[in-house]
């Protein structure tokens, strides 16, 4: 492609705009980037949830004439309902089409690759197995979503579309996520990254944090990060496309404010590095250098503080009570205040350092 672009890859509807969307709008509409939208499954299960009342009421609204459904939560002001594949196919994709036209200026590309069950239209649970019925969405000669990285027509299948897209950065998924449809993505993304280096592609590859996971410190933390000051609402909105999936996206308990505290902004998106190209030139390739730089620099000072390790319980009680989510009783970090402060960490005072480009594996 001639302009600079940035690939996106998520495994479902809403995936994109909630891992990198503050990046998407930052260098789409700051600095004139393509992005090239594109989703890995069908998107044939999830849910399907309607606002009835209040300012986002009539966002997803589900059209009278679908009759299959079941109504897994009904109050005075939404409704979610199950309904099968080929409803649910319908209405994911033509949210993501919005979103991206809307938001982005751009159109989704879609893999197709199966998701791991659906809902069929007696309203069954289906889950992809040996011997189970499949779907008339899905296509027999590929794979789900759960082994297509071990596919090697698959993988080069999404090689041939990163050469042939060549954009400057491509963004997918934490290597370790809380569901195995975006690991499997992520796992399918670096292979053909891989054989894509292997025939000229020289991009980077950078994925996402999933900060949700907690199987380890070392699993929420990142070396690299976009500051996204100023467009939290705007991703936010572009969530809010999703509305069967979002009903309400300014509620939603986003990382990006915690993560901005650790490093140095307001609001951060953090990533960590597979490959950073050093013969790519581009202003998303050069702010991932500058922080990835400065993360390497400052690693224990960002990450393992006691000022920082209180921004990630902050985040944790906010998210699993927001959530419903029951946790363990932790003993309580003693407070700051008690902390020499020396030893404390703070915003930094000056913007992270020189550009240097570097690969990192």
């Amino acid at each position: 492609m001639s302009r600079k672009s940035l690939m996106v890859i998520g495994a479902h509807a809403d995936d994109i705009e909630g891992c990198y969307g503050a990046t998407m709008f930052k260098y789409h509409e700051t600095f004139g980037y393509d992005i090239v939208y594109v989703q890995s499954t069908n998107n044939m299960s999830g849910g399907w949830s309607e606002v009835i009342k209040g300012e986002r009421a009539g966002t997803s609204t589900m059209p009278a004439w679908i009759t299959q459904k079941k109504t897994t939560v009904a109050s005075d002001e939404r409704l979610s309902h199950l309904v099968p594949w080929y409803y649910e196919i319908q209405q994911r994709k033509a949210e993501a089409a919005n979103s991206a036209r809307d938001c982005f200026h751009t159109v989704p590309i879609h893999l197709d690759y199966a998701q791991r069950h659906y809902w069929d239209k007696d309203l069954n649970k289906i889950d992809l197995r040996y011997g189970a019925p499949a779907p008339d969405c899905y296509d027999p000669g590929i794979p789900t979503i759960m082994t297509a990285c071990d596919d090697p027509a698959q993988i080069e299948r999404v090689a041939k579309l990163i050469l042939e897209k060549d954009p400057e950065v491509i963004l997918t998924h934490a290597p370790v996520d809380y569901t195995f449809e975006h690991t499997g993505t992520t796992l399918l993304v670096k292979k053909a990254f891989y054989k894509a280096q292997n025939m000229g592609y020289d991009g980077s590859l950078i994925c996402a944090v999933s900060p949700f996971m907690e199987v380890g410190k070392f699993f929420d933390r990142w070396d690299a990060f976009i500051d996204t000051t100023g467009f939290l609402q705007k991703k936010k909105y572009a969530l809010g496309k999703h509305a069967c999936q979002m009903p309400y996206p300014d509620k939603l308990d986003l990382f990006d404010p915690f993560a901005g505290k650790i490093c140095g902004c307001e609001t951060a998106e953090p990533f960590t590095v597979v490959v950073l190209s050093d013969t790519r030139a581009g202003a998303l390739t050069e702010e991932f250098a500058k922080n990835h730089k400065y993360c390497n620099e400052h690693w224990m000072q960002m990450f393992f503080s006691r000022e920082s390790e209180q921004v990630f319980e902050a985040f944790f009680e906010q998210y699993t009570k927001a959530n419903g989510i029951v946790r363990p009783t932790r003993k309580k970090l003693p407070s700051a205040s008690t902390q020499d402060p020396a030893a404390r960490i703070s915003a930094p005072a000056q913007k992270p350092g020189k550009n240097v480009r570097k690969k990192s594996g």
